[in-house]
């Protein structure tokens, strides 16, 4: 029964529940925030990768040739100097880049465990999605239809988190429902140069959410790693 005042059990019910998507609310809001901040972080730092990259590139030298010649001197055909500092900043870039990158993880991770399992109410959370730059699927695939091989450290696929081993449940747009080779990956990969990539990987127990962005660096491809038929 509903009283005038409004306290009736119907009313009371209606404002407990609304309380509850409101809290929700708040909570996917503060994710949504956090993976924003973690997202722009992870774009700033991978610009300084690869203009530090340039400064290697420039100089026509990876990240392990020898900085000096037969004879034990400097070499004089690179500047040594930059080299040097470019390698070094390049390394604790990728460091930072690691740490930020089980960040991501763990927030998309913390996203998807708040989303409600029932999201019929127009207030209800579930229709929000996660922000645009950092958008997974909220019911993950969990059919490995291929393997991660041979990441080269310092590559697109090292600075995005993949490791030799990890599984892959997810590549843009294919999953094990449509793989049917290998060709595919390529195709999604030359029409993603230079934009990242939803990629899931399975990595033991785990499911790793990563942003693969193709891109022309010091080695070979666009990945820095092969990808293999599970």
């Amino acid at each position: 029964m509903t009283t005038h005042d409004g306290t009736g059990p119907g009313n009371r019910h209606f404002r407990s529940k609304f309380r509850i998507f409101e809290t929700l609310n708040r909570t996917m809001q503060r994710y949504k925030l956090q993976l924003s901040h973690l997202t722009k972080r992870k774009l700033e730092i991978e610009a300084d990768i690869a203009s530090q990259k340039a400064i290697l590139d420039a100089n026509g030298i990876g990240m392990n040739e020898p900085l000096i010649d037969n004879e034990g001197f400097p070499r004089s055909d690179i500047d040594v100097y930059k080299v040097r500092h470019a390698r070094h900043r390049i390394i604790c870039l990728l460091n930072d880049h690691k740490t930020l990158m089980k960040d991501i993880e763990q927030a998309l991770h913390a996203f998807h465990a708040n989303l409600p399992r029932n999201g019929n109410s127009p207030s209800s959370p579930a229709h929000e999605g996660p922000p645009n730059d950092a958008a997974v699927d909220v019911v993950m695939p969990t059919r490995t239809f291929a393997v991660v091989k041979d990441v080269e450290i310092g590559s697109p696929a090292d600075i995005a988190g993949l490791r030799t081993g990890d599984g892959l449940v997810k590549f843009g747009s294919v999953n094990a429902d449509n793989f049917q080779g290998v060709d595919e990956i390529a195709t999604v990969v030359r029409h993603s140069v230079g934009k990242p990539i939803n990629v899931v990987a399975v990595r033991g127990a785990s499911s790793v959410p990563v942003f693969l962005t193709p891109t022309q660096w010091a080695g070979k491809g666009l990945l820095g790693c092969s990808i293999h038929p599970a």
